[in-house]
């Protein structure tokens, strides 16, 4: 198994886990809070065939959000200008990652690496969807 790293192309989903405390009771939209890591740790679907799976489940992180990639997110533009901010790019890649401690090796694992200025973020909720929104419940 290569363990280099690839830029993902828009259109694929990638998996982003999340904790049930990230979404207050009520609440059924995705929080912007689950998104601001400057490097956002993600499953590529291409490699992560069966999310549920995972072993971030099993770390209480059971809410499944699926990001489809896209250049909104990638090259976010400034409202104010409505061209790109290259300060606010994301990059978009497969990052593999061998067993650390009590994690396993993940080899879906992929980041979105960057600043996650409002506009990032409001790209990827606009990009996204619950895989298992009745966890929720």
């Amino acid at each position: 198994m290569s363990l280099q790293s690839e830029e993902i192309p828009d259109l694929q989903i990638l998996y982003r886990y999340a904790k049930r405390a990230a979404f207050p009771i009520g609440q059924d939209e995705i929080p912007a809070s689950i998104f601001n890591d400057p490097e956002l740790s993600c499953d590529w679907a291409l490699y992560q065939k069966n999310p549920e799976s995972s072993y971030h489940i099993s770390e209480g992180k059971e809410i499944i959000v699926e990001i489809t990639v896209c250049d909104d997110i990638r090259n976010p533009k400034n409202p104010k200008r409505g061209n790109p901010e290259p300060p606010w790019k994301q990059d978009i890649f497969h990052n593999p990652m061998e067993a650390i401690g009590s994690h396993p090796a993940n080899f879906s694992h992929s980041l979105i690496k960057g600043v996650k200025k409002k506009v990032v973020t409001d790209a990827l909720i606009s990009s996204s969807i619950f895989r298992n929104k009745d966890r929720l419940l």
